[in-house]
């Protein structure tokens, strides 16, 4: 259910794959997704991708909560493929006898997005 609002859906339908999926009671699952097609106050604000910032946590806690498991399960893949790209490429055949505390340092330094203050880090120095 990516945009309650579209086309015409099944609502029992998709209850019971979110029940399945995420383990809960398909019929709170089934009584919130029709609060939620119904609300006039959100569907007058929803405008495709930005919908489910939307949801209060305290109105729609399952399917907040559903939404986000999602949003984190691919973020935390691509970290880790990403992660996966930049060891074959530190570790390469030329580099095979690095320790352990090297590549995880290269690691660190090829994934993160800290991007220090030079003229910060300048200005405290002492001559």
């Amino acid at each position: 259910m990516c945009f309650p609002f579209g086309k015409i859906t099944n609502v029992e339908d998709i209850a019971s794959r979110m029940a399945s999926v995420f383990n809960m009671d398909i019929s709170e699952v089934e009584n919130e997704l029709l609060k939620l097609k119904n609300d006039i106050q959100i569907k007058s604000r929803a405008t495709g991708g930005r919908f489910w910032n939307l949801l209060s946590e305290e109105k729609y806690p399952i399917v907040r909560k559903c939404a986000m498991y999602l949003t984190a399960f691919f973020g935390s893949t691509y970290l880790c493929e990403s992660t996966f790209s930049h060891m074959k490429h530190i570790k390469s055949k030329y580099r095979s006898t690095m320790s352990d505390e090297h590549l995880d340092a290269g690691l660190r330094l090829a994934v993160t997005a800290y991007s220090p203050n030079y003229t910060k880090l300048a200005d405290n120095m002492q001559c």
